[in-house]
């Protein structure tokens, strides 16, 4: 092998050596560009609303619980609930790129929430075919969903400021929050049943 040959395999394998990480580095620093980049933020909020073509997928809960008072609460009466609902996404934000992948996190230490519903105590007429059963149904009818804060993070953990979001329309942040949020909360306490739940995407001129 002569000088030549051996500088030019020299040359080509430190090229291809990912020096101290670099580009690791270096991808990672274009997926928080990305994720920084206010009308890619707007595209995702759309994507995820309007829904089309699967673009957004939930690739991991990371985190999930719910407390507070709604079994204790009667008609009329108001309480709170607290929230944590961690997401790991992948967002196809171009059908010739790899998915981007991010958290996108919901976080509430005090939902206010009021309590509606209709109860049956039933009566006993002695025998069991003439009696009726105890019966009713509980819902809510206010939830406060301005009091969930909405985190974007890389899945390295760094926060990234959802510009988008903040400077959204409020009947769009509250739409954005109840498509990631509305299954989880209902599944794990009442059915949602306010004025708001009305309002569609569609409805808006954002998208």
């Amino acid at each position: 092998m002569d000088n030549k040959d051996f500088i030019k395999i020299i040359k080509e394998e430190i090229s291809n050596f990912d020096f101290l990480g670099n580009d690791e580095f270096l991808k990672e620093q274009e997926v928080n560009d990305l994720l920084q980049n206010e009308d890619l933020q707007k595209q995702f909020i759309c994507d995820s609303l309007l829904n089309q073509n699967g673009k957004v997928k939930i690739a991991e809960i990371e985190d999930s619980y719910i407390t507070g008072d709604w079994e204790e609460l009667n008609n009329e009466d108001s309480g709170s609930i607290t929230l944590e609902y961690s997401l790991n996404l992948n967002y196809i934000y171009d059908s010739s790129k790899e998915p981007l992948k991010f958290n996108l996190s919901f976080h509430a230490d005090k939902i206010g929430i009021s309590v509606g519903g209709w109860s049956d105590p039933g009566y006993w007429a002695g025998t069991m075919p003439d009696s009726v059963e105890p019966s009713g149904e509980s819902w809510y009818d206010g939830f406060d969903w301005n009091d969930i804060d909405v985190n974007l993070r890389t899945m390295e953990g760094d926060d990234v400021k959802f510009k988008a979001f903040e400077s959204a329309p409020p009947k769009i942040q509250v739409l954005f929050i109840r498509q990631f949020t509305q299954n989880f909360v209902e599944h794990e306490t009442l059915k949602i049943k306010t004025p708001e739940m009305k309002d569609k995407v569609q409805d808006i001129p954002y998208c």
